[in-house]
């Protein structure tokens, strides 16, 4: 069908526009150059990248910019219910193409999302196999009609170039491949200053800000995100009316004075996240580093190694300084590794993912090495990211180990290799980190702990006395603690307790004053952290603390 549409002006595909025009409009502006070389024009294009980042939009732009119409082909209006009729309708819409552009009307046959038209054969989906080779056979003819076609291009477009048929991406017929990637920092500033120009915005408005707080936005998740924003100053302005009868008074007439301010766009950030990112996110409970007592020179190193190459990427780049592939917090068991790297990723404002060994490990071969190298991929386009392995030594063993024992083959080792290959391999992990806790480190493999992979070790052993001190703090403040309660006395009795046992104390000496009665606990005392002291034992073992601090020595040295 025949689409004619004013899209909307574009920010940013700079580099996709340049040569969707120069495959669009260059033979429209230099023919006779071309005929006095004898060259041939290339006749298709196929534009990939993440939903959202504008290849339709694109094409629509820069055909109505060169007066070109687009016929707009989807696999809604191919595939039909009967033998023949997907082929038969693929042959009219050529057809019509043909026609079209025969009356001298130059024209783009524009097949939206290609990989669910053309997937690749399949013998176990005939009816698919059919439709590409009639597509082929089509591509292949129009081609070798040049001169009766007249001006005939055609472009495709795919989230996902590898799910097409490979026949198709062969010179000749989608003879150029064009990603459309993710907009950077100053791009979605463009995208954003676009879809807000209609809107009432405030004078405290710094989209730049909004901007670089949106890493691995679309296009259309900016759009997304500044609706929201106007959705949100609109719910703030009925929420401030008194009565109901007042709220379509303050709607209408007062419309006019309602403005859109940044915390509303901080507010629309909050809600939107970004779409590649959405089934891969993982909502972790708000923790923050006062959320964690003790721990000051982890947190600290934790914070130059996440946040300055962010917060500071002008002094890093001036300095010749690289952000840290990845960091590594060992430690025995409780020693809040895993809520030091949740605070660590809410402070950054980074992207997270989180992997897991259930994840990884499954009972087909190379599915889990799949699901590792997918997750990096997202990681890349949604960067600055953080990708999160908890336990990573239950994950990725040493290979030294595991052939000894027999296992050197097993899906272990074939996912270390793809963590080694993803990490540092041919091709850029700029803006992933990764991030891995573990209470074994002496089991992972060499390779893994060499500057380049994790090459950030932080120890976090078990808390010291004013660790301790402030790990009762933070699990007693919500407490009403009796006044003869010592804090400072139970840090020092607590010797060897990790964060996780002090947290359970806490809660043994709050169930205390429970039992004593349900309407007469009002507040904790002293008696009931005598008698939780009395069941409490640390769980850490001697051989524990000295297995993690024999690493910490031996990396020392």
């Amino acid at each position: 069908m025949v689409t004619k549409v004013a899209p909307p002006s574009l920010a940013g595909l700079s580099s996709a526009r340049v040569c969707c025009e120069e495959l669009l409009g260059w033979p429209l502006l230099y023919e006779s150059e071309r005929k006095s070389l004898g060259a041939n024009w290339p006749r298709g294009l196929l534009l990939y990248g993440p939903p959202g980042c504008g290849k339709t939009a694109l094409v629509h732009t820069v055909a109505e910019s060169l007066g070109i119409t687009v016929h707009k082909v989807s696999a809604s209006d191919i595939y039909g219910a009967f033998t023949g009729e997907s082929e038969k309708q693929l042959r009219e819409i050529f057809e019509k193409a043909r026609t079209h552009a025969a009356t001298g009307q130059p024209t783009v046959l524009f097949f939206d999302d290609l990989d669910s038209l053309a997937p690749k054969r399949d013998a176990h989906r005939p009816h698919e196999a059919r439709v590409v080779a009639q597509l082929l056979t089509l591509l292949d003819g129009a081609a070798s009609d040049t001169g009766a076609q007249g001006h005939l291009t055609f472009v495709g477009a795919t989230n996902d170039p590898n799910s097409i048929d490979p026949a198709l991406r062969r010179l000749g017929r989608l003879d150029q491949e064009v990603a459309v990637a993710l907009p950077t920092s100053e791009e979605r500033e463009g995208i954003l200053s676009i879809h807000s120009r209609a809107l009432p915005l405030a004078a405290d408005i710094n989209l730049h800000e909004i901007a670089s707080k949106c890493h691995g936005y679309s296009g259309a998740d900016l759009a997304a995100v500044t609706r929201e924003a106007a959705l949100h100053a609109m719910q703030a302005a009925v929420a401030s009316t008194s009565s109901p009868e007042s709220l379509d008074s303050i709607l209408k007439s007062n419309f006019q004075h309602l403005q859109i301010t940044q915390s509303d766009f901080i507010a629309a950030l909050r809600k939107v996240c970004p779409s590649l990112s959405r089934s891969s996110d993982v909502t972790l409970d708000t923790v923050s580093w006062h959320d964690i007592g003790g721990y000051e020179d982890v947190k600290e190193r934790l914070h130059r190694a996440l946040e300055w190459p962010i917060k500071h990427a002008a002094a890093f780049k001036r300095l010749g300084l690289h952000a840290p592939r990845g960091v590594l917090l060992y430690g025995p068991p409780g020693c809040s590794k895993t809520s030091l790297a949740r605070a660590a990723a809410g402070a950054s404002g980074m992207r997270l993912q989180v992997l897991s060994g259930a994840q990884l490990f499954s009972m087909y071969v190379g599915e889990g090495e799949g699901i590792l190298r997918t997750a990096f991929q997202r990681s890349r386009m949604t960067a600055p990211s953080i990708l999160f392995i908890d336990e990573i030594d239950a994950i990725v063993g040493g290979r030294a180990q595991e052939t000894s024992s027999g296992g050197g083959s097993d899906a272990s080792t074939r996912i270390l290799s793809t963590l080694l290959t993803e990490m540092d391999g041919l091709e850029s992990s700029t803006g992933v980190l990764v991030l891995a806790a573990t209470n074994r480190p002496h089991v992972l493999d060499a390779a893994l702990l060499r500057p380049g992979r994790l090459d950030v070790l932080l120890y976090v052993p078990p808390p010291d006395v004013l660790g301790r001190l402030d790990i009762l703090r933070v699990h007693s403040r919500g407490m009403p603690l009796a006044e003869d309660v010592d804090l400072q006395a139970l840090a020092h009795r607590t010797d060897t307790f990790t964060g996780a046992d002090l947290a359970s104390l806490c809660q043994e000496a709050a169930l205390m004053a429970l039992r004593e009665g349900m309407d007469m606990a009002h507040e904790v005392n002293k008696r009931h952290f005598e008698s939780a002291l009395a069941v409490a034992r640390p769980s850490l073992s001697a051989a524990q603390i000295r297995m993690s601090e024999d690493f910490r020595d031996t990396r020392l040295r």
